[in-house]
């Protein structure tokens, strides 16, 4: 059975309908602070755990999860940066991180540009000036505004800084790798732990340069620049 809030909505108009009714609702309780419980993968038998920052091969890595972990066992968590140590003590933590202005395009046309979810719906409508289909430059102009800020952001736009540090700001990560440079990464990950982790399909791990970069004029690419700072310097991005 598919989960109601992933479940396709036919049309935009009753998609445009869904977000009114939820921004209703959501008018009387405002977003208090940013989106930091994620979800985390385990492999209990071998102390790894994966901290993948969403729109970041989130998809690919649970798959890989899946497959490495025994039938049956729980593999799936989720608990705020600040926690990872803590919930799991003594393991290995990796993640991997992705061009900012990729990660913002891919945001934009999966939970804005293609907003026919109640889930991706639910999402848009907690904050102020922000709606299904709302055009690229318009959403990136959004980011930039006190609504987009880090502060209060959603886990699919929240800088990758954010999401693999703790509350000092110290990372939280033993290994960080590059989406555009995945398979590298995993290989580095199985030299540092001795793990052999399985390949699957992999689902948006190419960063997709092209694309993105089609998307974006002077002002748009200096927005993401100066919003994102933080990831392109920690990094060490560029817009090419």
């Amino acid at each position: 059975m598919v989960n109601v809030r992933y479940r396709r909505i036919l049309n935009d108009r009753s998609a445009k309908a869904s977000y009114f009714l939820c921004r209703a609702v959501r008018l009387i309780t405002p977003v208090k602070g940013a989106d930091l419980r994620v979800e985390r993968f385990s492999y209990p038998q071998g102390k790894l755990l994966a901290a993948p920052v969403p729109k970041v091969a989130s998809r690919t890595i649970k798959e890989t999860f899946s497959t490495l972990n025994a039938a049956g066992v729980q593999f799936e968590s989720e608990c705020e940066p600040s926690e990872i140590r803590s919930t799991f003590p003594d393991y290995f933590v990796f993640s991997f991180v992705r061009n900012p202005w990729a990660r913002i395009h891919s945001c934009w046309k999966d939970k804005v540009a293609d907003a026919v979810t109640l889930g991706k719906i639910s999402i848009l409508s907690r904050f102020e000036g922000l709606r299904p289909f709302m055009p690229f430059e318009e959403f990136v102009e959004w980011l930039d505004s006190e609504y987009g800020r880090d502060e209060i952001a959603d886990r699919h736009w929240l800088s990758q800084v954010r999401h693999l540090s703790d509350s000092s700001g110290a990372a939280v990560c033993d290994f960080v790798g590059r989406l555009e440079e995945f398979e590298r990464g995993l290989a580095e990950i199985e030299r540092l732990t001795g793990i052999s982790l399985p390949r699957v399909e992999e689902r948006n791990t190419k960063g997709n340069r092209s694309d993105y970069r089609q998307a974006f004029n002077e002002r748009s690419r200096r927005i993401i620049e100066r919003r994102y700072g933080q990831d392109i310097e920690a990094f060490g991005y560029q817009f090419a």
